[in-house]
């Protein structure tokens, strides 16, 4: 990836295409589904440790991305993802400065300066605050919006139209449905400038008519280039120096500090490898789960038309209870939650299929499943499922 030769600009040999810019976003998308999944499959064998991490998991990916972004951009000047695909990023103003200097290198020429702390606090900004806060809006709008359809409001809507009719309704509360139903009208039109913004930046940036792919890199006035031998030399050059220096002094063992920064630096380089790995383990089992090898035992069939009349009909479906949760209309939907789809699937024993936290939950605070009522326990009464199917 550090020598992919330019596609399409032969003015800036730096220039990445717009095809490393996207590839390197989309890596970085993956990032959270992975580290998910992972923290979920270990969660269901420690629930007392990990079952925060699951349930708070957004702010537990936005402090590990916080850790992890931090130190690619103070030690290679770019992301993780950028710095997999072999980017960085330069100041506008440098460029500037510099004008074609830069961009025709000769020698050693096309090395450029690290980013300052100013600059790493703005890019920690966008590439880690402005994700958890989308991240969050989303959820939240995903929760405040329900079942609405496109045709009418929902059961939600209409018990929030209630409550502000209603003269017993505290006025905090008033309050708080007002911002709701706001915030619930006028997301989607955020939602979609905050898209169409990023498009109207890719397609100016594809023909050449502006330097930033991004909205939000030319907010913070820096730039995408490519990483050159300079560049990649002073990084290696320094990286010799550190361990040379800790390698002849013992002071790095005597400062428990040093000795942890640089532990954590290593691991967090070691990431490089292991991240991509997880991601790639992590869409294969999606593959998997989802394929009819995994529903059919390898074969892509349970058996021939033929022997249809001799499968043994399935059991009986358990009947919800009337004092129980209401089953979502759309299939592979949480009935506690409604989040499609569901999120680590676990059955109880009456059948019904929820999210893992959800049912965790629900179950040892009341002992019994929401939907049908029957009985039910955390120890042994939780089971996963290994396919996708409506409830």
């Amino acid at each position: 990836m550090e020598f992919m030769s330019a596609i399409g600009s032969q003015e800036d040999a730096f220039r990445p295409s717009l095809f490393e810019l996207v590839a390197q976003e989309k890596l970085r998308e993956l990032l959270q589904p992975a580290v998910q999944y992972l923290t979920a499959v270990y969660a269901q064998r420690y629930p007392r440790l990990l079952l925060r991490l699951v349930n708070n998991h957004e702010e537990f990916y936005a402090l590990l991305m916080l850790l992890v972004e931090r130190h690619y951009l103070k030690e290679w000047g770019g992301s993780f993802a950028e710095n997999f695909y072999g980017l960085k990023r330069v100041s506008t103003s440098f460029l500037e400065s510099k004008g074609s200097q830069y961009a025709l290198p000769a020698g050693g020429q096309g090395q450029t300066p690290g980013l300052t702390p100013r600059e790493i606090r703005r890019s920690l900004l966008v590439l880690v605050g402005l994700p958890y806060i989308k991240c969050r809006a989303d959820l939240l709008y995903q929760q405040v919006s329900g079942d609405a359809s496109v045709l009418g409001t929902n059961e939600q809507e209409e018990q929030e139209d209630e409550q502000l009719a209603d003269p017993a309704t505290p006025p905090r509360q008033k309050l708080k449905i007002r911002l709701i139903k706001l915030f619930r009208r006028f997301y989607p039109y955020v939602n979609f400038m905050y898209h169409a913004s990023g498009l109207v930046y890719n397609v100016l940036y594809l023909f050449n008519k502006s330097n930033y792919y991004s909205p939000w890199l030319h907010l913070i006035g820096v730039q995408i280039k490519r990483m050159s031998m300079a560049d990649y030399r002073a990084a290696y050059d320094k990286a010799e120096a550190v361990s040379g220096a800790a390698s002849a002094s013992k002071a790095l063992w005597r400062s428990p500090l040093r000795l942890l920064s640089a532990t954590l630096s290593k691991v967090i380089e070691f990431l490089k490898v292991l991240l991509p790995m997880s991601i790639f383990f992590f869409k294969f089992l999606e593959w998997w789960y989802s394929s009819e090898f995994a529903r059919g035992g390898g074969t892509g069939t349970y058996g021939e038309e033929e022997n249809d009349e001799q499968m043994i009909p399935p059991p009986e479906m358990t009947m919800p209870d009337p004092r129980g949760t209401k089953i979502p209309s759309k299939p592979n939907t949480c009935p506690l939650c409604l989040s499609n789809p569901i999120n680590n699937p676990t059955a109880l024993p009456s059948g019904y299929v929820f999210c893992y936290t959800c049912a965790y939950r629900y179950v040892e605070e009341h002992g019994r499943c929401p939907v049908s009522w029957i009985k039910a326990d955390v120890d042994g009464g939780l089971t996963k499922v290994y396919a996708d199917s409506g409830l």
